[in-house]
């Protein structure tokens, strides 16, 4: 198997390596804001091929692909500094968003700390799409559709700009609301989950549905036409490895990580797999409540025994003292060796 290091420079590494860098835009509040090439690169090709057949002109192509690149990448910087301020609200900074083809990611410095959490801060992102829509949404249906007359043009670049802005913010608000983990409506389904179930346990829960409507996003890619089908499929990839990523993860670390541990659940990222719940007072499943009820018995029967055999070593003990460990029969010596087993699996 090849692989593209550093110092290869053949074209597909060469590619490669351009594709998956990218270059500072500017800080903005404190947080420094990143793009990748292949954004910089892919998405005006994309916007040219689908804004030129309905423009009367190259020039015409031209503006109002370079508009629809501008608006988008701001509407996702909003989407991603709200996430961000969101976090400010729980003293959780982030320091850099990142622009890519599909979409953005803020960079948050520290884990969230509970389910309430997660909701605050993932919601946030979707939110800022209400407002683009409270102020464009009216703005589209009072301007009159040639606000600005250029001659050649079929359309009028301003009208354009916020019929762009309305669809766009339509579109990212209902995709980015799916139940598809790693998406917002993923992680929201993540953070509802957990207000009932352990975490880690409800992370199973929502990315087996992240997987699922990965795949679903692959099928529906393949049946679009041309790059839009790469689109397509690409996302619904990148919804599965994510989803694979969370649950390797869960499976061995906590997935909120509180300052102060509270409850029993919080300081054991294995609870889950013993039925635990979440809060204090939570109502458990039949299926939890037999686990729980079962793990119950199985520690009284345990401690019963084990009281049992401290009386048993007790008398054994007693009769070293008087007859020395020759004078013991088969069934005092079971008794020590019993002893000495748990002793040896206790520690």
């Amino acid at each position: 198997m090849s692989s593209y290091g550093p110092y290869d420079n053949s074209p597909l590494a060469r590619f490669l390596r351009v594709v998956t860098s990218s270059f500072a835009i500017g800080t903005f509040f404190t947080v420094h804001v990143r793009m990748y090439w292949a954004a910089a690169v892919l998405m005006p090709l994309l916007f040219l091929q689908w804004i030129a057949p309905v423009t009367g002109g190259a020039s015409e192509a031209l503006l109002l692909s370079t508009l629809a690149f501008l608006a988008l990448f701001v509407v996702i910087w909003t989407h991603e500094m709200f996430h961000i301020a969101a976090g400010w609200r729980f003293h959780i900074r982030s320091d850099l968003i990142t622009l890519s083809p599909l979409g953005g990611l803020a960079h948050l410095s520290g884990p969230l700390r509970s389910p309430r959490e997660e909701l605050w801060v993932t919601l946030a992102g979707p939110a800022v799409h209400l407002l683009w829509l409270a102020v464009f949404w009216p703005l589209e249906w009072l301007l009159p559709m040639r606000v600005l007359d250029i001659g050649g043009f079929l359309w009028c670049p301003i009208h354009f700009l916020v019929w762009f802005l309305v669809v766009t913010n339509q579109s990212l608000l209902l995709f980015n609301l799916l139940p598809i983990f790693p998406l917002d409506g993923g992680r929201t389904l993540r953070a509802l989950l957990s207000l009932k179930w352990h975490p880690n346990l409800a992370t199973m829960w929502a990315t087996t549905v992240g997987m699922v409507g990965g795949g679903v996003l692959v099928v529906l890619g393949l049946m679009r036409p041309g790059f839009q089908s790469t689109i397509g499929i690409v996302l619904g990839i990148s919804c599965i490895t994510d989803s694979l990523r969370e649950r390797r993860m869960a499976q061995h670390v906590l997935v909120y990580q509180a300052n102060t541990v509270r409850q029993p659940w919080e300081e054991d990222s294995e609870a889950w797999k013993r039925g635990a719940a979440p809060e204090r007072g939570a109502k458990l499943g039949w299926w939890q409540r037999w686990r729980v009820q079962r793990a119950v018995k199985k520690a009284k029967s345990a401690a019963i025994a084990a009281a049992a055999l401290d009386r048993e070593v007790d008398a054994v003990l007693q009769r070293v003292h008087e007859v020395g460990m020759g004078g013991l029969s088969d069934r005092e010596r079971a008794v020590l060796k019993r002893a000495a087993k748990r002793r040896n699996d206790v520690g």
